[in-house]
C-alpha cells in the first residue's frame, strides 16, 4: 500500500490559492500526489478557518412567534445544531443561494396572468352580453352555451388555483431543501 504524502502548510496554502484560481480538484490532487477527498478537505477546513478567525461585529435580531420558533428549533435539532445562533448565521451566509430570483417560477407566473386575463375578458363579455339584455328590456340569452361557458371558466380557475399551490410547494420545497444543506454544511464542518 503507497504512502500517503502529508501536506505541508505551504502545500495547503497552495491548494487554496490554486483553486481560487480555477484549478481543478483532480489536477491538484496528482500535483500534490494526495487523494481528491484530501483536496476537498483542506480547501473546506480553510473555509472554515477564516470564517472562524473573522470577527463578527454586527448583531442581527428577529422576533417571532412561538410556533416559528419552534419549528427553526426543529430544523436545527434535525441537523444536529445545538445553537441558534450557528443556524442563524448559516443562513445568512448562505442566503445568497437561498433568496435568488427563481427563473421558473417568473415564467409561470407570467403564464397565469396571461390565462387570467384571458378569464377576466370572458367575464367581461358575459356581463356585457347580460348587461346589454338587462338595459333592452329583454330576458338575458343564458342557454346551455353560457351555461357550458361559466362552467368551464370556474373550473378553469379552480385548475389555476391548484397550479398555483403546487407551484407554491415547488418553490417551498426548493428553499427548505437549500436550507437544510446549509445548515448540514455548517454541522459537518463543527466536526
Amino acid at each position: 500500500m503507497p504512502t500517503r504524502r502529508r501536506l505541508t502548510r505551504d502545500d495547503r496554502l497552495a491548494i487554496v490559492r490554486e483553486r481560487a484560481k480555477g484549478v481543478t480538484h483532480k489536477a491538484l490532487a496528482d500535483r500534490f500526489g494526495v487523494t481528491e477527498r484530501t483536496i476537498y478537505y483542506t480547501l473546506r477546513t480553510d473555509k472554515e478557518r477564516r470564517r472562524e478567525r473573522s470577527v463578527r461585529t454586527r448583531q442581527v435580531s428577529v422576533t417571532v412567534t412561538e410556533d416559528e420558533l419552534r419549528a427553526f428549533d426543529a430544523v436545527l435539532a434535525r441537523q444536529g445544531i445545538s445553537s441558534r445562533s450557528d443556524g442563524m448565521r448559516r443562513l445568512i451566509q448562505a442566503a445568497n443561494g437561498v433568496f435568488q430570483p427563481d427563473e421558473t417560477l417568473e415564467g409561470e407566473l407570467r403564464s397565469f396572468r396571461a390565462s387570467l386575463n384571458r378569464v377576466g375578458n370572458n367575464v367581461t363579455q358575459i356581463a356585457k352580453r347580460l348587461n346589454e339584455a338587462k338595459q333592452k328590456g329583454i330576458a338575458p340569452a343564458f342557454g346551455v352555451a353560457s351555461l357550458a361557458q361559466i362552467r368551464s371558466l370556474a373550473g378553469f380557475v379552480l385548475a389555476f388555483a391548484d397550479q398555483v399551490n403546487s407551484l407554491a410547494e415547488r418553490r417551498r420545497a426548493r428553499i427548505e431543501m437549500t436550507v437544510d444543506a446549509a445548515l448540514r454544511e455548517l454541522a459537518d464542518g463543527a466536526e
